[in-house]
């Protein structure tokens, strides 16, 4: 079998980062020929092949699904992409050259008459912000990249915000945190630590207004109502507020994470995480959950051991006191309370009962299998070096809270 590249190494070498090759794999642009025993991403010659083929036609400003397209067809070949990025440069030129004669025509005049027609620089001004807006040349062309990559899940996220603004949600609500949280994920993928891309977009729409610093894509009311809730999300955070208070734990949730704090004395970390809340299931050993990671072969020896390695083990011999919550198991918190309400949103529907919130030890296994699908913390690393098939796992979860009467 020839050399298979791992998905960092291929990012690395042709500049896609980690995210945008996951969303490919997942819409089915690009999909790995091969996968490790742990079911890590492994490309070889030929996915490789297609995806300079990808990289290529995006420079084109081709959409993913038009790219998809042209991929399937027999008849797509290289001489056609060529000539497409010939096209683009004589665009370009064009445009080039456009702006030269302006500002040819303005030099002239000033020598001349020593002052300029306004409407001689209103037409230049049009052609330097088509050439030279906010950003640098290379600058646009990574942002192009991005936009592209992740204009669809935008959109959607747009869409979802409208339409809880439209039926008057709480910008507290677990669905609108949510949304918060995802505009904030996705703003810092398309910035991605650039402190100069981020202080052009900042000044974009300081001087611009959403609309235009969005393509089109916002308007000044939505902008205004999700920056509300990641505000109050984000202050809500700060506070530990996003945990809600023990009266909607039920004992054996607040035995889980009691023992799991417990749990994470040994280790050398300060917050509570996503480890911290599994090995507190392990440790309960009596709930759904611990019932179903016990079936599934999770054992609390060996995620002991794996925590140790990813964590290490405290050098001080003080026995530190209650950590407070890490970003990550605030999360699972939220997901598990989303799951929550979908079940009383059920239960609502059915029999047109409104059921009273209470967060379950299962409830908390959920959330961290849900966290999973936005990058998973300590705990989904843990179940994967166990070779753990996390969907699997939720399907027995879900099936064994069925069972009990937990989830609809």
């Amino acid at each position: 079998m020839a050399s298979l590249m791992k998905i960092g190494e291929l990012a690395k070498q042709t500049g896609c980062s980690v995210r945008t090759l996951h969303y490919y794999d997942e819409i089915g642009l690009l999909v790995p020929s091969h996968r490790n025993n742990v079911g890590h991403r492994l490309y070889g010659e030929q996915d490789i092949k297609r995806l300079q083929r990808i990289i290529s036609l995006r420079q084109l400003n081709f959409s993913l699904e038009e790219i998809d397209k042209c991929l399937e067809s027999p008849d797509f070949a290289l001489p056609q992409v060529i000539d497409l990025h010939r096209d683009r440069l004589r665009e370009q030129m064009v445009l080039s050259r456009t702006l030269l004669g302006r500002l040819d025509a303005i030099a002239t005049e000033l020598n001349t008459t020593q002052s300029v027609a306004i409407e001689n620089l209103i037409h230049a001004m049009e052609a330097i912000s088509m050439t030279e807006p906010y950003f640098t040349p290379a600058q646009q062309a990574t942002l192009d990249d991005r936009w592209r990559d992740g204009n669809a899940d935008w959109q959607d996220l747009l869409s979802q915000v409208r339409a809880e603004m439209t039926e008057g949600a709480d910008i507290n609500s677990p669905s609108v945190r949510k949304l918060a949280r995802r505009w904030r994920w996705i703003m810092e993928s398309f910035i991605d630590g650039d402190a100069q891309i981020y202080a052009s977009l900042v000044k974009m729409y300081q001087q611009e207004g959403p609309a235009v610093a969005s393509r089109g894509t916002l308007d000044a009311a939505t902008f205004e109502y999700i920056l509300q809730a990641v505000s109050f999300l984000s202050l809500a955070e700060g506070m530990d507020m996003v945990i809600p208070t023990a009266k909607i734990f039920t004992p054996a949730t607040q035995t889980v994470l009691q023992l799991g704090q417990e749990a994470l004395r040994p280790f050398d970390v300060n917050a509570f995480g996503t480890e911290g809340m599994l090995l507190g299931l392990l440790a309960e050993g009596e709930s759904v959950a611990a019932q179903v990671l016990t079936a599934a072969g999770v054992t609390l020896a060996a995620v002991q051991t794996l925590t140790e390695d990813v964590l290490g083990r405290r050098q001080s011999a003080e026995i530190p006191g209650q950590k407070n919550y890490a970003p990550r198991a605030k999360l699972v918190v939220e997901l598990a309370l989303e799951q929550i309400e979908q079940t009383q949103q059920n239960d609502q529907k059915q029999n047109g009962q409104n059921s009273q919130t209470y967060l379950e030890p299962e409830h908390l296994l959920l959330g961290i299998l849900k966290e999973a699908e936005q990058g998973g913390g300590v705990a989904t690393h843990i179940l994967a070096n166990l070779g753990i098939d996390l969907a699997q796992l939720e399907q027995q979860l879900r099936q064994a809270m069925a069972a009990r009467g937990s989830v609809s």
